[in-house]
Order: structure tokens, then sequence, then C-alpha cells
């Protein structure tokens, strides 16, 4: 193999010709790898390519033939692929190398040993970065993230801080186009494959530090938010709006990620000395301008959408796209997050002007598995805004209620503990959240028609007795039994004009078995706040 380094350019092209026909016809020639580590490094530049090359064709040959494919890469240990990691600064396919074995070739690999090899190799690739624009490794980083199976995903990343100070230097920085692109990708995918861990390192500076990175970072997130969406209208049928909107999209989601974490660290000493008080009043002050002008927009592509359906404007120029647009539930989840937290009349009442949408993309995804799934931001949403009158006479003007949240929650009181999963009983609860709202300010949804269907559906629950430890899908079923208790005793106290009493009787007597079942569980939990909440319901 050494010879290869000795030899002119054309010896060196024809023996990687003879050497790549053999392995086509021999025993896995993937296995060859391990021996280029001492030939990476000793190879001249236009030899090394070929290597790269050559395994880059070598990994995408299907696993059943004798060159190897993607499988075989996969079980090479991790000091095989380290040589080819080294260069991956000066050669970019090793990238796309990396990509497609992860991706396509790790299925023969225990997912714990794949876990663990990948860590290391990300790790690896950080190193080989040093002193390298880094913008590459960041766009590698966050493909990756967005396409590896979850049960590959390294579960403690040790490369987690490394990744995120790549992305505040990065930020902070004279920036180009590409390293915005960059930065701004790999901290949505970050964040949504580490909602817990990666928050954090993205979000808090160190108190020491001479200079505010992780602010800076979050400011120049916002900036392009706003210095974008004016434009986008525009760019609306041009080459160049798919990669604009999927920028800003992970631009939203990573500040919808930033907006819960300051609720979560509002109690947080250590952030609190990294974002000191006047950075917070000017950061408030950014998110309710960024809120409101992300709303505006919405608005504005929820109305070309009509105006096109109604024939008042083309199909390009109306925005017919609104629905497969990816800022539009990045959009959503950011606004929704906000709603749900803040008490500004303004920014609420600002707000109602997009609940049409809400109720066409609630709807949708009753009925749509290939729709993101929004109901529980729009839910969040919801909360907030059907505190304001407009907000209220905005809803009461959609169906949402009719043919979106009572079959939404007669579906999972109707189905089965087995077929049910913790975000539906999540949705339910906020549901019967959004319920209790509307009772309070809109006294119609008591004698509604459905609201009787809901109260009989409550009344059969069927309450299991919780066996063994507790789990956290046992825990979000209790809270919603408990809450759907709560709601009945509301409605069955203003329903007496349109139940029957002997009906209204056997309700009760139902309502009560139910009621003893939950409080036994929440016994069983040894969750005595629960067993006094439970105690202040009557169903006599």
């Amino acid at each position: 193999m050494i010879v290869l380094c000795t030899k002119s350019s054309m010896q060196e092209y024809q023996i990687w010709l003879m050497l790549f026909s053999i392995g086509l016809e021999h025993p896995p020639y993937i296995s060859l790898v391990p021996l280029t580590h001492a030939l990476i490094l000793v190879s001249s530049e236009q030899t090394t390519q070929r290597i790269v090359d050559l395994i880059h064709i070598l990994v995408q040959q299907p696993d059943g033939q004798a060159a190897g494919g993607a499988t075989c890469f996969a079980e090479l240990d991790i000091n095989s692929w380290a040589p080819l990691i080294e260069i991956a600064p000066q050669h970019k396919p090793v990238f796309s190398i990396f990509h497609w074995v992860w991706v396509k070739g790790s299925s023969t690999v225990p997912p714990e040993d794949m876990n663990a090899k990948i860590d290391k190799a990300l790790q690896l690739f950080i190193s080989a970065f040093t002193r390298h624009n880094p913008t590459p490794l960041l766009d590698f980083v966050a493909l990756i993230l967005d396409s590896l199976s979850p049960n590959l995903r390294p579960l403690d990343p040790s490369w987690l801080r490394s990744v995120a100070k790549l992305i505040h230097n990065i930020a902070s920085s004279k920036q180009t186009q590409d390293g915005r692109r960059a930065f701004t990708h790999c901290a949505a995918a970050l964040l949504a494959a580490y909602p817990d861990q990666a928050p954090g390192p993205l979000f808090s500076d160190d108190p020491d530090a001479p200079k505010p990175i992780a602010y800076l970072f979050i400011k120049m997130i916002q900036v392009d938010i706003l210095a974008t969406l004016h434009i986008l209208m525009e760019k609306l049928s041009t080459p160049e709006y798919p990669s604009l909107s999927r920028r800003i999209a992970a631009a939203l989601d990573t500040m919808t990620s930033f907006v819960g974490f300051l609720i979560a660290a509002a109690d947080d000493i250590t952030v609190q000395q990294s974002l000191t008080p006047d950075r917070i009043i000017k950061l408030h002050e950014d998110l309710v301008r960024t809120i409101g002008d992300v709303m505006e927009y919405l608005r504005d592509r929820w109305d070309g959408f009509l105006a096109g359906t109604r024939g008042i404007e083309s199909t390009q120029a109306s925005g017919r796209g609104i629905f497969e647009d990816p800022i539009t539930p990045a959009a959503v989840r950011f606004v929704a997050t906000w709603l749900r937290d803040d008490d500004g009349e303004s920014t609420r009442t600002q707000a109602g002007g997009l609940v049409e949408l809400f109720a066409e993309l609630y709807k949708m995804n009753l009925t749509s598995e290939d729709m993101p799934e929004l109901r529980l931001p729009i839910l969040a949403a919801l909360e907030g805004v059907l505190q304001t009158s407009d907000g209220l006479e905005a809803f009461n003007n959609t169906d949402l209620l009719q043919r979106g949240l009572y079959p939404d929650v007669r579906r999972i009181l109707a189905g089965r503990d087995a077929d049910l999963t913790t975000s539906d009983y999540m949705r339910g609860s906020a549901i019967v959240q959004v319920f209790h709202i509307l009772i309070e300010h809109d006294k119609n949804l008591r004698s509604h028609a459905g609201s009787a269907d809901i109260l009989d559906l409550i009344s059969k629950c069927d309450v299991r007795p919780i066996q063994g430890e507790a789990t956290s899908l046992d825990r979000l079923r209790l809270d919603f039994q408990t809450d759907v208790l709560e709601l009945a005793a509301t409605l069955l106290s203003a329903s007496g004009r349109d139940i029957t009493p002997a009906l209204q009787q056997k309700i009760k007597h139902a309502l009560g078995n139910i009621s003893t079942k939950v409080t036994g569980n929440w016994r069983i939990l040894d969750d005595e706040d629960m067993v006094v909440r439970m105690a202040e319901l009557r169903f006599e």
C-alpha cells in the first residue's frame, strides 16, 4: 500500500483503479479502510482525495455486495474512523461518508455501541476543526441530528458544550451568510434533539466571562428574524425562499426554546448572574417586538391564503403554501409559548387575528398525519387569547369548538389506555383548561349541545388501580382524569335544564364512583395535594 506514495500521479491513478475493481469482485474491500491510516498520513493531496472518493463510493454499495457497503463501515471501530475524521476539514466528502453510514448502515450494530461510537466520533470531528472554519462542521452536526434515528443519538453528548461554543463564536464574530445559516440550523437541531440538555450551554453565559457571548447569540437570532420577516412575502415565489424559510423557521424554534428557558430558569441564580436586569429588560422589549412582527407576518400569510381561495389573488401571490411552509409551525410554537405566560393585553388582542388560522391548523391535525403536530401549542396560545374580548369573539366565529376541541377530547375519553400516549393526556388536560376559560368568559359553553355528550363520556371513564411502580404515563393519565372530573362538576352544576333529574342523578352517581377511584390512585402515589384537590369535588 505504501508504494502508492512514491509513484507518479498516473501510476497512483492506475493502481487505485485496479484496487477498486478488485474490491468490487472480492470479499469486503471496505475492510481495507483501517490500513489507510498510515497511507493518509504520508500521501499526497491527490492520493488522499482518491482514498476519500473510493471509500465514498464503497459505503454506498448495497450491503449484499462484496464491496462492503455502509454496514461494514459502521462495524469498524472508532480507531479505523479516526484517520478520515482527521482530514475532514480539507475533504468535505468525509461528512457525506459518515452521514450515509450512520443513517443507512447502523442497523447491525447494537444501538448502545453505535451511540458511544458516534459520540466519540463527533468529539474527534470537533478536535479536527481546531483552527479551521467550523461552518461545515456545524452543518454536519445539524444534518446528523435531524436525520439520525433517535435511538442512535448519544444520550449524554460529551461534545454539546463544545458545539455550543462554536455557535457562540460564529454568532459573535463577523458573519458570512453561510455562517449565519450554519449556526442557526445547528442551534435549532441541538435544541430539538436535546431539549433538556442544550438550553443551558446555548443560552447561559459564564458570569466571569469578559463578553456576554450567549446574550449576543440570542440578539443575532432576533436581528435575523426581524430583518428578514419584512421581505419574506415578496420572496414567496422566488428560488431562494425555501432556504430562507428554513433558516427563519430554525431561528424561531431557537427563540421558542429561549423563551421556555427564561421561564424555567426564573429562579436560577446562575442564569440571573449572566442575564443582568438591564439585559432582561432589553430582551423583553425585543421579544415583544419580535412576537408582534411574527404575528403580523402570520396574519398576512393567512389573509393572502384566503384571498387566493376566493379568487381575489393569483395562486402564486396568495401563499397557498402556508400549510407546507416550515415558518408556519415554527411561528405558531413561538407565539404560543409567549402568549401562554405573558399577560400583555395588546399582544393577546393582536393574536386574536390568528384564531381562524389556529382553528384550521387544529382541524388539519385531527385528519392528517403529514402535518406538524401543533395542537398543544395552539391550546397554549388559546389560554392567553381567550382572556380578551377580541380573542373570544374570534373563537366564537370559528367551528374550532364543535369540529376541533370536542372531537379531540371525545377520542381521548373514549380511547383505551393502551392506545393513548403522554401527548394525548397532556393535550386532553390542555383542552379542559381551555373549556374552563370559555366557561368563565362565555356562558354559551355550558348549554352547548356537545357539553352534555362530554359529561356523559366523563361519567363512563374506566379508572383502573395503579399497580406496581407508577410511570410518567400513569401520572399524566391521573392528571387528566382529575381535570375532567373538575370540568364535569362545573358542567353538571349548569346543566339542570338540559338533563332530566333521573339522568342527572345517574351521572352524579357514576362520577362519584370515578372520583373515589381516582382519589385512591393518588393515595397510591402518596400525593396528598392531589388527594385534597379531589376532596373538594362533590357529586352527591
